[in-house]
């Protein structure tokens, strides 16, 4: 999704909303506006794609570009509001799109849906950004500064190859203070400054270093996928992840 706001939808129910709303529509030209009738002359200035609807099919039209997979929603209303407008619409973590939500008075961006793989953590951040207001984000790995086991590598091209479990293990591991090995090749990972490498985990470059009893999850990046012995053995601890031109 671009900087200039393709793909992200901008939602206000209330008058207050609206005029955050055209905050960040100012700021991002490309962004849609979704507001109810009534609303719709207090936006007529904007250049942004514009749906008004009638009473009561908000959550109806916001449905509609939840189904779509580069949508990022941006709800001017309080988090149980947005809850309630989108929870029909929600399916699965891995494809729901990233959701936040502004309060009326644009002191808040909480991100409330899809944190890590809907990019709402991150939207947070910009759309606090933009409003002068604080970002919310209440994932666990954000909270205590780690790294997201389903984010690792991405801007390296990764690909995640993991059962749900596995992920789910491995997040707990880190987030618990338990002993992680990352078994890497040639320094793969490059975290983000601003995400060192927590304590507990133990970067080491060749497999043969590798006491797997020892921890309570192994990430795996290497091209070579691990042995069909060892993935047998560390079942559910083992995350791989496949760095960038490495096939299936």
């Amino acid at each position: 999704m671009s900087g200039t706001g393709h793909g992200l939808v901008l939602a206000a129910v209330t008058r207050g909303g609206a005029a955050q709303a055209a905050r960040l529509a100012a700021a991002w030209p490309a962004a849609e506006l979704i507001v109810p009738a009534r609303l719709a002359p207090r936006l007529a200035e904007l250049p942004n794609p514009r749906t008004a609807v009638e009473s009561g099919a908000l959550g109806a039209a916001l449905g509609e570009r939840f189904r779509l997979p580069v949508t990022q929603l941006v709800c001017f209303c309080s988090v149980g509001a947005t809850v309630r407008l989108l929870a029909p619409y929600m399916g699965d973590k891995a494809r729901d799109p990233g959701v936040v939500a502004v309060d009326e008075a644009g002191c808040f961006a909480v991100a409330v849906i899809g944190g890590h793989l809907g990019g709402a953590n991150a939207w947070a951040q910009r759309v606090a950004g933009e409003l002068g207001a604080t970002p919310v984000v209440t994932t666990a790995s954000d909270s205590a500064g780690l790294p997201a086991v389903d984010l690792i590598g991405r801007e390296q091209g990764w690909r995640v190859v993991a059962s749900r479990a596995a992920l789910r293990r491995a997040a707990a591991a880190l987030v618990n203070g338990e002993p992680v090995a990352l078994v890497e090749e040639d320094d793969a990972w490059r975290p983000a400054a601003a995400t060192p490498p927590p304590g507990n985990l133990d970067r080491l470059s060749h497999p043969r270093h590798l006491a797997a009893d020892a921890y309570a999850a192994v990430l795996w990046v290497r091209a070579q996928a691990p042995p069909e012995e060892w993935q047998a053995r560390l079942g559910e601890r083992l995350v791989r992840y496949q760095p960038a031109g490495v096939g299936a």
